[in-house]
């Protein structure tokens, strides 16, 4: 059985369950996509990629129905900034589960709203930092 894995187009698939020992080194939006950015912390050349959200998305008890509401966004996502990843996981609904060692956890959707482009998430391309 192959790791569950995210991707879009022209993004290289990126093995979820290997997002376990990475940390969260950013969170933002660009354009219309809220993000947040993983480091792999290797003790090489460490590597980043960017987990893009189109979906409703909840972080612990915080659940947001409006996709585009940027200012919710960085305020409830700030808590997730710094912390270390300890799992990643996509359920039977296609939903993604980031846990933090800070125990949280971020929960993006499996399913498109009427305004999701394209997948309700998906990891840019793993990039050498």
């Amino acid at each position: 059985m192959s790791a569950p894995r995210g991707f879009l187009g022209h993004h290289e698939p990126v093995d979820i369950s290997g997002l376990a020992g990475s940390f969260v080194v950013e969170i933002g939006i660009r354009q219309a996509w809220p993000f947040v950015g993983f480091c792999d912390n290797r003790p090489t050349r460490s590597r980043e990629t960017r987990l893009y959200i189109d979906a409703t998305w909840s972080i612990d008890a915080a659940v947001v129905d409006d996709v585009e509401d940027d200012e919710r966004w960085l305020l409830t996502a700030a808590r997730l900034n710094g912390a270390n990843v300890v799992g990643a996981y996509v359920g039977t609904d296609g939903a993604l589960n980031v846990e933090t060692d800070e125990g949280h956890t971020l929960v993006v959707s499996g399913e498109a709203t009427a305004s999701t482009v394209g997948e309700p998430w998906w990891f840019s391309r793993w990039l050498e930092s």
